[in-house]
């Protein structure tokens, strides 16, 4: 009997290589096909809230594009080439750590853009001292000017809020115009590097007007001539409580020639820019006319309508030499998130724009976009060896205010070694319309799917998980999903349900793992049978894991357990963006789990990220598909050259009836050859077909192996 315990334990722990270190690389070679046309930044990770700014990133004297999204804190390059924006993710690591806002301009006149990015309720600068590749120094961790306080203040930025930061005296250095403290007035710091030095080297501010252009803003409404900051104070609905400042973007260009700076601005929970007119000069601003319809007023074409809080952004983006305003959302979720970046080309000067609308989605339109929070699977629907691609969402943006949640379809249409996706359907089985909220007796929101047989009828059923915590069976009927049971079992793991559907305990049922907003992952063991399981038993904090425990109160755990090597590992990813790998599961999976310190930090892609794992590309390497908030994709590809090598990737099948006597059925569409062999090892059967008669086997337990699938039974 320990003879055979111990070839068991041999025929489950890695047989080949074991993992030390597992890597990952980058990759944007799979062709992604959306009507016909193939997608150009496929796997540009999706823009919701992005802030645009301009830098020659390969040093080819061309400006590129530099894309921030407030959504995950994520930033994305695209190179210029030939006049079309290539995304360009290796740049990114030339970067520092940016959070909330970015811009990028060139203060100390090099010709090289830098950087001033949010830093403690202020401004930090980084110098752009590229000179063979792109490289950035930190010059000041946070802009103050001279008081007479004993600590110089810092200059005020709200981290909600986007300041101007350009030439506004008109005297070759960068100056500063953001919102004050308790807003309302904007705050006009002038750099003193070419009155100090006759040069544009220094980052020295000077206070220098407490109310620039003598307005007041509240809310989207404004008060004009406020002479020495003194105005009529703005009401709210009526009452005598001042309109506090919440928000507010600012942009400032000269729109009508006259060589001052105007202003465009942008409220919170507004959906218009508003265009502020200078009627005074360089040196002393004045505000003499508001545009609320901008920029329709001013250049005869369609306004801003941007669902909460519209920035402007002024870059090249037809390439052409002239500046064109991109007019995006600056509100960080639950705004526009697919129709978010529209693009006005400028058939003027960049004194004098005279702006044409030219389309909603500039750069969006590129990429695998799927809205807010993107939740990838796979599966192969249709039974030719090739994976196909599923993926969920939180939702894409309506008007309204609620989101409609899909889980989009993307067949297979590559080869085993190189894939390709082409788009199916954005709406697999018409799930956003049905109502599997009971309660509300709506559709659910967050949608998260997997995939896995449940009933025992040899074909893959799809489970979803939601925003409310709870999970929805549909059973597959001849690759026809129906829904089944809503709410199944009446699981509930609290918010933000990210199941999995796998053998766990590889007692031959179909567990469930479920993560969690939380960052918690619930185990529920199968304990009814085959063709009727039952999840009541539930282990809340599975393996000791609580994701981003040490950052933030909710982790949103999304796993994926792997069996690599026959050995499982178990991917999870999180509300920070990090992919945790655990081990130490097989014959532990009551005990804590090991987090292995072995995943490359180049595999991120924003925030609440969720994981797919497979071999994509047939070449024993473990492959990533990761989602994120921002709603798009990344692929990450094994890899090799730095010892990622995983010799076999396994997944786990059953086999009906399990125990057999007779015959076992086994789903073989793929008339793969499939290998039975006996509890010693010795290979017993070599069959194609998917009714296997096992009459003549001895009693005792028996692994089978189909292609990349293992399985046991017991023959009595």
């Amino acid at each position: 009997m320990k003879k055979i315990f111990f070839v068991l334990v041999l025929f489950f722990l890695p047989n080949k290589k074991a993992i030390s270190q597992i890597n990952f690389a980058r990759d944007t070679s799979i062709n992604i096909l959306e009507n016909s046309v193939q997608l150009k930044n496929a796997w540009n990770g999706g823009v919701n809230s992005a802030q645009f700014s301009e830098i020659d990133l390969n040093l080819d004297g061309i400006k590129d594009l530099i894309v921030f999204d407030r959504c995950g804190n994520k930033l994305s390059p695209y190179i210029n080439d030939n006049g079309n924006f290539v995304f360009s993710p290796q740049y990114r690591n030339s970067f520092p750590k940016i959070k909330s806002w970015i811009l990028l301009e060139d203060y100390n006149c090099d010709g090289k853009n830098d950087i001033f990015t949010y830093s403690t309720a202020g401004i930090a600068v980084y110098l752009n001292n590229s000179t063979t590749s792109l490289e950035f120094i930190l010059m000041d961790s946070l802009l103050t000017y001279p008081s007479s306080s004993p600590v110089n203040p810092n200059i005020y930025v709200s981290p909600i809020d986007i300041p101007a930061i350009t030439d506004v005296d008109y005297d070759g250095d960068l100056d500063i115009l953001t919102f004050e403290v308790s807003g309302g007035f904007v705050h006009y710091f002038k750099n003193m590097s070419i009155e100090n030095h006759n040069n544009c080297d220094y980052l020295e501010y000077s206070f220098s007007d407490g109310c620039w252009g003598d307005f007041y803003e509240g809310l989207n409404t404004y008060t004009l001539n406020c002479t020495n900051c003194q105005c009529s104070p703005i009401l709210a609905n009526g009452s005598n409580k001042n309109i506090k400042h919440a928000g507010s973007s600012l942009m400032a260009i000269d729109v009508d020639g006259d060589n001052d700076k105007d202003l465009i601005l942008g409220d919170v929970s507004y959906n218009n820019l508003n265009l502020l007119i200078n009627g005074g000069d360089s040196q002393n601003a004045l505000i003499v006319s508001v545009d609320t319809a901008f920029p329709q007023n001013n250049t005869n074409t369609i306004p801003a309508d941007i669902h909460i809080f519209p920035s402007a952004y002024f870059v090249d983006a037809t390439n052409d030499g002239i500046k064109d305003v991109i007019i995006t959302s600056n509100m960080q979720n639950n705004s526009e998130n697919i129709e978010s970046c529209w693009l006005y080309e400028n058939i003027g000067s960049n004194i004098n724009p005279d702006l044409n609308f030219i389309q909603k989605n500039f750069l969006q339109g590129s990429g695998l976009d799927f809205g807010e929070n993107s939740h990838p699977t796979f599966y192969d629907l249709d039974g030719d060896g090739l994976l196909d691609l599923f993926v969920g969402n939180y939702g894409y943006h309506l008007s309204n205010g609620t989101p409609i949640s899909k889980i989009a379809h993307y067949k297979n249409t590559g080869s085993a070694q190189q894939a390709e996706f082409t788009l199916i359907t954005d709406d697999f089985e018409g799930i956003s319309t049905i109502n599997l909220n009971t309660n509300l007796n709506t559709p659910a929101l967050n949608l998260y799917p997997s995939f896995g047989d449940l009933n025992g009828d040899g074909e893959e059923d799809l489970i979803i998980g939601d925003s409310d915590g709870k999970i929805h069976l549909f059973i597959n009927n001849g690759g026809n999903f129906t829904i089944n049971t809503p709410n199944l079992n009446n699981i509930d793991v609290g918010y933000f349900a990210t199941p999995q559907i796998i053998d766990v305990d590889r007692d031959g049922l179909r567990d469930l793992i479920i993560g969690n907003k939380k960052g918690t992952i619930s185990y529920f063991q199968n304990i009814g049978t085959q063709t009727n399981p039952d999840f009541i038993n539930e282990i809340t904090n599975w393996g000791g894991i609580d994701i981003d425990s040490a950052y933030v109160q909710d982790g949103f755990s999304s796993p994926k357990l792997v069996d690599i090597n026959s050995t499982y590992h178990l991917f999870v990813g999180s509300f920070s963006g990090k992919t945790y790998l655990y081990n130490n599961i097989e014959g532990n999976i009551n005990g804590t789990f090991t987090e292995l310190q072995t995943i490359n930090t180049k595999v991120w892609e924003g925030a609440k990220t969720s994981i797919a794992v497979s071999d994509i590309n047939n070449d024993s390497q473990v492959d990533l598909i990761i989602g994120n908030q921002c709603g798009g994709l990344a692929y990450f590809i094994g890899d090799s050259s730095v010892n990622n090598s995983v010799s076999e990737i396994y997944n786990t099948f059953n086999t009906i009836p399990n125990p057999a006597r007779h015959i076992i059925y086994i789903d073989n569409k793929k008339e793969e050859n499939i290998f039975i062999y006996n509890s010693q090892g010795k290979l017993e059967i070599i069959s194609k077909k998917e009714e296997v008669d096992i009459s003549e086997l001895s009693i005792g337990m028996y692994f089978i192996q189909v292609g990349t699938r293992k399985s046991q039974f017991i023959k009595q």
